[in-house]
């Protein structure tokens, strides 16, 4: 997404990240990766449980599709962080976007930890709701 970034804010649309790390480890990876949007930390998962995001299993974590998929993201420059004890590796994410009004206009919950939606379709997503939005 942080390629398609511009675009998707001449679309009306904005991004956060939040992620499930203690602050102190947040604020190290965006000094390693700086974000052109703004990232928070929620280590108690309490908006992961809010959008109904689920965790996986140990069997579905390591199954030779998904390791597959790691491989392609390492070999594509996206090596994956170690896990660090302080994360729940098997906590699955999601991609929502919110309209003006707060509204759910769009929800993909990941089926695995590399399930994510194209930019294409976030990018579709967040011109509908910009769309729905009343007139001022």
């Amino acid at each position: 997404m942080q390629g398609q970034w511009e675009e998707i804010g001449r679309a009306g649309g904005e991004a956060l990240l939040v992620v499930q790390a203690p602050p102190a480890l947040l604020a190290a990876f965006l000094k390693r990766r700086p974000l052109p949007f703004p990232a928070v930390s929620d280590p108690s998962r309490a908006s992961y449980q809010a959008f109904g995001l689920e965790r996986t299993t140990r069997w579905k974590a390591l199954r030779p599709r998904l390791l597959l998929r790691y491989l392609r993201l390492i070999f594509r420059n996206w090596p994956p962080d170690m896990p660090n004890g302080k994360e729940d590796v098997l906590q699955l994410g999601g991609d929502f976007v919110l309209d003006a009004e707060g509204r759910l206009r769009f929800v993909y919950r990941s089926a695995d930890p590399t399930d994510r939606p194209g930019v294409d379709v976030l990018l579709g997503a967040v011109r509908a709701a910009a769309e729905r939005a009343p007139q001022a």
